[in-house]
């Protein structure tokens, strides 16, 4: 039997909103890895595209994306140029 689409119950927008905000804080407090950074990209963009969205909150949720895909961004190159690390046995 085919899975249907649901719609949206009306508190996950408030969560994902949360969960987005729990990320924000995660790589202000110094957890600055790339992987949380794109994760909070991911996030942003499930938000924009979510129906529920309310007009007010879509243009703070689109720099905010465009803000979290530079630092994505930055933190992929800075990776790239590090130099690896050692592994000792």
């Amino acid at each position: 039997m085919p899975e249907q689409l649901s719609t949206p119950a009306p508190t996950e927008i408030s969560q994902l909103h949360a969960t987005t905000c729990l990320s924000m804080t995660q790589f202000i407090n110094g957890r600055h890895c790339p992987k949380l950074a794109h994760s909070i990209v991911h996030q942003l963009g499930l938000l924009l595209a979510h129906p529920d969205l309310a007009a007010a909150s879509r243009e703070l949720y689109q720099q905010l994306l465009e803000h979290w895909q530079k630092v994505a961004a930055h933190l992929l190159e800075q990776d790239a140029r590090r130099e690896p690390r050692p592994v000792y046995h």
